[in-house]
């Protein structure tokens, strides 16, 4: 049967009419999104920390698009106008995520830092050589397309560069190794199969409470997603700078703004080791002093 627009929306609004409310129900959700929201007002120095990373990198884009590419008269490398475009993703990629827990899905949002995090760290390693971004595409220059060739080469540079970042040839201690290999397999627990998430519902399957549908606050969840958004959110920090062509590095004070915001970030990764006692911390620093080894004067090594 041929609806008109009007006819679809009519019937719809038809079947969802709640206490004389239209779509009174959904209400129910925006609601406790926003009492979700407000109850995020309470980790100021969370908010601080992530908001001050947005102005800044803001900022870096406005620099690069106002005052650095007018003046760069060298050629840039092919492998800039590949980089750009996946530090901007990784950006967004946090903005979304942040969003997603802050209006009460913390471990939705909690599998997306995972696919961050594995993009950066592949970032990092084309910058460093380690790898290159044609292969963390799967390109084979001069060879035709083939994508089973293609998906083949991407997972074997996914797994060298994993090794070499993370892992057995990464040269970090072994203490921060399993650190990581902890990290990681947490991420899995919930990315294969949402089994943080269905722990949830184990008071409903006993019998004792409702289904848990509504988002509803809750500090474990949300701290699990605020760590690794600091921790995700330093990595892509420390690759900013590599946005600068070395014929145009940007101006003394966007270079402070870098160091304050850096140590923000080291601080903030810290305070889970030296405040909590829980190892990670010290391992995440680990990790990102020795494998996102860029700082303020960085510029694009390719």
């Amino acid at each position: 049967m041929a609806l008109s627009p009007e006819e679809f929306v009519k019937r719809l609004d038809a079947i969802s009419e709640s206490d004389g409310v239209p779509y009174g129900r959904a209400r129910l959700v925006f609601d406790e999104e926003q009492n979700h929201k407000q109850a995020i007002l309470r980790y100021r120095g969370y908010l601080a920390l992530s908001d001050a990373f947005k102005c800044f990198f803001l900022e870096t884009v406005e620099l690069v698009n106002t005052v650095s590419r007018p003046k760069v008269t060298a050629p840039l490398s092919e492998f800039y106008g590949i980089f750009v475009p996946r530090l901007a993703h990784g950006f967004q990629s946090l903005c979304g995520a942040e969003r997603i827990a802050i209006c009460g899905y913390p471990y939705h949002a909690y599998t997306l830092l995972r696919n961050t995090f594995d993009n950066l760290a592949l970032t990092s390693a084309a910058l460093q050589k380690i790898a290159d971004f044609y292969s963390i595409e799967g390109i084979t220059p001069g060879k035709p397309l083939d994508i089973a060739a293609m998906k083949r080469l991407r997972k074997d540079t996914e797994f060298e560069v994993r090794r070499k970042m993370t892992g057995s040839l990464s040269g970090l201690t072994q203490e921060t190794r399993d650190e990581l290999a902890q990290w990681d397999a947490l991420f899995d627990f919930e990315v294969h199969g949402a089994r943080l998430s269905l722990a949830g519902a184990k008071g409903w399957m006993k019998g004792r409470e409702p289904l848990p549908i509504l988002p509803r606050f809750e500090e474990e969840q949300f701290a699990l997603f605020m760590n690794r958004y600091c921790e995700v959110g330093w990595m892509l920090h420390r690759l900013t700078p590599a946005i600068q062509s070395s014929d145009a590095p940007f101006p003394a004070a966007w270079m402070e703004k870098w160091r304050v915001l850096d140590d923000s970030f080291q601080i903030t990764v810290n305070s889970l080791t030296k405040q909590l006692g829980k190892r990670i911390g010290a391992a995440i620093v680990e990790l990102v002093n020795t494998k996102f080894p860029f700082n303020e004067h960085s510029t694009f090594p390719l």
